[in-house]
Formats: C-alpha cells, sequence, structure tokens
C-alpha cells in the first residue's frame, strides 16, 4: 500500500491538506483511501507509479467551477517514473487505456473515441487523485515513455501541448490565411508554438497572429511563433481580423470577442465553468469537442445513417427534408431529456445519442450539450454537430455571427500524447529553444503547492507564464 500526505484543492477554490492510501493491483482493481476513509474504488487496469514533475495549469486554478465531486488532488500535466525512467501519463481512463477485454468497451471506445468514453475518470480533474500528489494510479496503455530529446520541465507540457497540437490539426490553417490566437497565456503560447511547427511541417504559408490586451508578453508570442501581436485596445475589437481565431484566453468574455474577429472559424479551447455569450454549457462544448454551425453550413453534418434531431422547432425551412437529404434518421421533440432517454433506448443509436441535433435557439443549443441538470451527457454526441437553421428569429450576438456571417464553432480537447511528442521533441530546432527554456517560470516543492499556485496566478510579467511542481523523490534533471 502506498500511503501520503497530499494537497487537495476545496470547493471554496483553497487548498486543504489529507492523508491518501491506494492499495490494489493492475489485475484486481484499486481501493484509494483518504483520512482512513474509502474515497474511490476502481476496476483494474491502473498501475500505481510515483511523480516527478507535474505542471499547473488553468484547469487545476478553477477546478472549482467544474462539475466534478471536490475536495480532489487535482494536476494532470504529469511526468512519473516507471522502474526509473521518465514517462508522460494520458489522462483519461477509459476501458480501452485500461486494457480491458474489448467485449468491455462502451461504444464510444470500440468507435475510436476513447477520450470520450463514457465510463472513463480523469485524472487530477474528475475523481482520480493527480499529480500534486507523489503517486498516482495512471491506466496501463496511457503510460508513454518520453524520447531523450524532451527534458524533464519540457515533459511538463507534453498534455497541454498534445492539445495545441489537435486543436491546429482540426483546424489544418489553409495557404495564404491569417490564423489568431487570442490570449497568449499558457494555452495561447502552446498553440503559437504548434501552428509555428504546423507550417514548418507542411510547407504551408499563413500568417499566424497573437491577440491580447497588452504587449506583456509581446516578445515570448514572438519566440513562440507569431509574425505579429495584434493589441486590442479601449478602441474596440477589429471585426474581421483573422481567418480563423483560437479562444485561448480562459475569461468567459473570451468568445465574444473571438466571434467578432474571426471571418470563417472560431476554435473554442477556454474551459471556464462560466457562461460565455449566452451560453450556459460553452465549457461542455469544448468537453465534448462538439461543431456549433449553421445549418446552411456546406460541411457535411454527420454520418449518413446516423441520427439527427430536430428540438423544438416548427420545420418551416425545410430542416428535415435536408436532414433526410444527407441519409441521417430524424427524430422531432421539445423535450431534449425525454428525446435523451429514447435514443438510450434505441438499438440504432450506438452512442445513446444524436450525431446531428437542430437547435433553433441559444436555450436549445444548451439543451442538446446538456438536458439534464447535474448528468454530464448531452443530447448530441460528442464530436457531433449542432446546427442552428435560419428560421428569421431574433438574433443576439452568437445568432447573427452564425447565421448572418456564416461563422462556424469548432472545439478540441485532449490531444494524442504518442502523436504529438515527435513534434515536442523538433520545437527546440523550430524556436530556438526547448518550451520548457521558454515557458517555465518557477519550479515549487510540491509542499509548497499553495505557493505555486498563487505564482501560478499571478499573470505579470513576461516570463510569468508556467509554474511546475516538483516532488521531493523526483529522479528527472531541473531546478530544484
Amino acid at each position: 500500500m502506498q500511503r501520503f500526505e497530499a494537497a487537495e484543492h476545496l470547493a471554496d477554490g483553497s487548498l486543504g491538506r489529507a492523508v491518501y492510501g491506494l492499495e490494489g493491483s493492475p489485475e484486481e482493481g484499486w481501493t484509494v483511501t483518504r483520512d482512513g476513509a474509502e474515497r474511490l474504488r476502481v476496476g483494474p487496469g491502473y498501475r500505481a507509479l510515483p511523480v516527478s514533475h507535474c505542471g499547473i495549469c488553468s484547469t487545476d486554478l478553477a477546478r472549482h467551477h467544474l462539475p466534478f465531486p471536490l475536495p480532489q488532488v487535482t494536476g494532470h500535466e504529469v511526468v512519473a517514473l516507471d522502474a526509473g525512467a521518465p514517462v508522460a501519463v494520458e489522462i483519461n481512463a477509459s476501458h480501452a487505456a485500461r486494457g480491458l477485454p474489448t467485449d468491455g468497451w462502451c461504444a464510444t471506445c470500440r468507435a475510436g473515441r476513447d477520450t470520450h468514453c463514457t465510463g472513463r475518470l480523469v485524472l487530477g480533474i474528475d475523481s482520480l487523485p493527480g499529480g500534486f500528489a507523489p503517486w498516482i494510479l495512471a491506466p496501463v496503455g496511457s503510460v508513454v515513455p518520453l524520447p531523450e530529446r524532451v527534458d524533464a520541465l519540457s515533459a511538463t507540457f507534453v498534455e497541454p501541448f498534445a492539445a495545441a497540437w489537435h486543436a491546429v490539426e482540426t483546424v489544418s490553417p489553409a495557404e495564404g490565411e491569417r490564423v489568431a490566437v487570442l490570449g497568449p497565456g499558457r494555452l495561447g503560447l502552446l498553440v503559437l508554438a504548434a501552428l509555428a511547427a504546423c507550417r514548418a511541417r507542411s510547407g504551408r504559408r499563413f500568417e499566424i497572429l497573437a491577440v491580447a490586451r497588452s504587449e506583456t508578453r509581446a516578445e515570448l508570442a514572438r519566440r513562440l511563433g507569431a509574425d505579429e501581436l495584434v493589441r486590442i485596445d479601449d478602441a474596440g475589437p477589429r471585426a474581421g481580423l483573422a481567418d480563423v481565431v483560437f479562444e485561448t484566453s480562459g475569461s468567459p468574455d473570451g468568445l465574444a470577442l473571438a466571434a467578432c474577429l474571426a471571418r470563417r472559424e472560431v476554435h473554442l479551447k477556454s474551459t471556464t465553468g462560466l457562461p460565455s455569450l449566452g451560453l450556459a454549457h460553452p465549457t461542455e462544448l469544448v468537453v465534448d469537442e462538439l461543431t456549433l454551425q449553421p445549418l446552411a453550413d456546406a460541411a457535411p453534418l454527420g454520418p449518413s445513417g446516423g441520427v439527427a434531431v430536430l428540438l423544438g422547432s416548427p420545420d418551416e425551412a425545410g430542416v428535415v427534408r435536408r436532414l433526410e437529404a444527407a441519409g441521417l434518421r430524424v427524430l422531432r421533440g421539445a423535450d431534449a431529456a425525454a428525446l435523451r432517454a429514447e435514443l438510450a433506448r434505441d438499438p440504432a443509436a450506438p452512442f445513446d445519442a444524436a450525431d446531428v441535433v437542430v437547435a433553433p435557439s441559444l436555450g436549445a443549443v444548451d439543451a442538446a450539450i446538456r438536458p439534464e441538470p447535474g448528468v454530464e451527457r448531452g443530447l448530441v454526441r460528442a464530436r457531433g454537430v449542432i446546427a442552428v437553421p435560419d428560421l428569421g428569429q431574433a438574433r443576439d450576438a452568437l445568432l447573427a455571427a452564425l447565421l448572418d456571417r456564416g461563422l462556424r464553432v469548432t472545439t478540441s480537447r485532449c490531444g494524442d500524447f504518442r502523436a504529438s511528442l515527435p513534434v515536442l521533441a523538433e520545437l527546440s530546432g523550430i524556436l530556438g529553444g526547448s518550451l520548457g527554456e521558454l515557458l517555465v517560470s518557477e519550479v515549487v516543492p510540491a509542499r509548497e503547492l499553495a505557493a505555486g499556485y498563487a505564482a501560478a496566478r499571478d499573470a505579470s510579467g513576461s516570463k510569468g507564464v508556467k509554474v511546475v511542481v516538483r516532488h521531493p523523490d523526483g529522479l528527472l534533471q531541473g531546478p530544484s
């Protein structure tokens, strides 16, 4: 049994301390105790690994805004040790990641979408104790050896850089486009680096802009790949500044600004847990990697033979005909929760949800994302589409952007560590320095996590970007 004291995130956003224990085996499963009482019991498919380093990110700081139980030991940007060798740990404990027999997998894992596994826990975010503890339970299939060219501090960026690389690959900027990153903070700087790597690897020539309210990080943004820093001052935003805007500001106001700046697409990455631009569930939009688009968009709506739901709307614009022409089976109704329950009983809906939901209002969009309070399941499946028809309805800012300007909102969440690690290893040559050298501002002992949180919240200073926690027994090289 591993027994240790660790800092934990409390419901009011403060930090406390408790004694945790891990007892079990990869074959039989594990029991997690907190102050001597059972806290969590998980099945087989996990290994206990010691933690060396763990980065502090905005999700950690905002953990009390997310819809998962507290207290919890947080920290998901983990570098652990496996027989003394440094490894990264992918954070989604899905059926696939745990190496369970395939006949026990959910339909989502079988479809290759295991980061959206309906039975997953998430390291340091949902239930599983995270890397601010000296030990973690790592899914057996999620332990990824680090290349020699990736140093210890840069290795703490594997998780967020994988998410940034996934975002850039999802958007795939085209030749000649202007691409802007709104908010050159921790995540925004990594998206800039991922864009620079994409440009270097693909040979496509596109312009990279960093958009901010100050020039505090102008030099650093340029080091990470930005061709230009655009300052948004009191005169207001510059409408149509870029073809694509990556929204990484970490602010609930960021979506409104991004929607103004973008000509064709906003790629939303911020997960604040707070409402934004009239949407109650923008964080869940990102968590489920959904696309929000006008129904008139020429992009495919969903797979032929899939399921579409027309939610709470008369068919004034031939919506059903359009959906059926796309090869979709159509359900209609006004009660999103009842439709969700109907799909859960439908053997022809393998994900217990619709591939496409047509929603004529922002209220209907929210209902498609989370139809039942407190239930983290959508009427639309993960990586599905919410399409808004033009029925002549009143336009607020977001509906006007979608329906009058044809804007699309795409999202992405976790990336593939194995796909992004070679890119991470190449960054030193592309940027003239490793991410650890360029972005880590402070390394604190794990026992001083509260001081690390305070430093991570301090956005002042061009180098005040990333704080990393180091455990006393960590064997990797790096500043003490």
